[in-house]
């Protein structure tokens, strides 16, 4: 919003006064109502906020498909289908961690991008109230009316934009060249590549269990009601010191399935567990992992927990 500014006025000014004190256009003040009421109640950020979270925190992968060209000469030679295995060994890894460093730029931009429009939509709901409560108390300002009117359509424009780019769906990329070298007597399959994403893991917090040596961890996919098969996961362990503020790593494991059994702890210690999906050559941006921090028990309040 503009910096609202106060000077003196001479007697003569009076008349050019009395033409800024003028009412908002009549439904400028109902629209502003209307979108603080639905697309910007606290409900509805709170859901947009969810959203970028997820975004923020997923994992984004490189995927290379071979395109199923029909030969459209006799001296084009029909390619095959090759398994996924021997289509990555084919690829030159120099020109593939090329096209993943691109591919890292294109969705640390879009999601430095979405955290902007965010931000942006956030203080603009806070300038329109602002000027709600300036209204409603007298101040009718002809250039605070009209900066509210602009900040009400850039609003809406930033919540459609943001609206646009937060629906994620496989997205194409352009080989700028071919991933695979190509030689005289061979021909080379022709490929596609495209970004997915896989949602976050995050630990199941209420149904981790600890005892005096060990602790059951369970996780789950945000967002899914379901558990995707054929994932991997990283876990690791630290005996955590907070007085130190050091941690001291115990232990890392994979595990394909969405829970694990720690045991061999210590009793009355603090423990910090992560999990995050296990790294892979086709990850082009994950940094986001899963952190909880758990007690053993002591081993004489496990005794009293047990009933005789």
């Amino acid at each position: 919003m503009d910096e609202v500014k106060l000077a003196c006025i001479s007697s003569d000014g009076c008349e050019s006064q009395s033409k800024t004190q003028v009412d908002a256009p009549p439904n400028l003040q109902d629209q502003i109502h209307e979108l603080l009421c639905t697309t910007l109640s606290d409900s509805s950020i709170m859901v947009m906020q969810e959203k970028l979270l997820i975004m923020q925190r997923s994992s984004y992968y490189l995927v290379i498909q071979q395109d199923d060209l029909i030969p459209t000469t006799n001296d084009q030679q029909s390619i095959p289908p090759l398994s996924k295995s021997t289509l990555w060994s084919l690829i030159d890894q120099g020109r593939l961690q090329r096209t993943v460093a691109v591919a890292r730029t294109q969705v640390k931009v879009l999601l430095s991008l979405l955290g902007l429009l965010f931000q942006d939509i956030i203080s603009g709901s806070q300038e329109l109230e602002a000027f709600v409560v300036k209204y409603n108390k007298g101040l009718k300002d002809s250039d605070i009316a009209a900066s509210a009117q602009q900040r009400l359509h850039q609003i809406h424009h930033h919540m459609r934009d943001f609206e646009r780019r937060i629906i994620w769906n496989p997205r194409p990329l352009n080989l700028q060249s071919p991933l695979i070298y190509s030689t005289v007597h061979s021909p080379v399959p022709q490929l596609r590549a495209s970004m997915v994403l896989m949602r976050p893991v995050i630990f199941n917090r209420d149904v981790s269990k600890v005892t005096h040596s060990s602790v059951y961890l369970c996780w789950h996919l945000t967002g899914e009601q379901f558990t995707e098969l054929d994932q991997v996961f990283e876990i690791q362990v630290q005996r955590f010191y907070p007085a130190l503020n050091e941690h001291c790593q115990l232990a890392k494991a994979t595990c394909q399935s969405y829970s694990i059994q720690v045991t061999n702890l210590l009793s009355n210690k603090y423990y910090q567990f992560s999990v995050k999906r296990v790294d892979a050559i086709n990850l082009v941006y994950g940094p986001w992992s899963d952190t909880i921090i758990l007690k053993t028990l002591d081993v004489s309040e496990q005794k009293q927990s047990i009933p005789f």
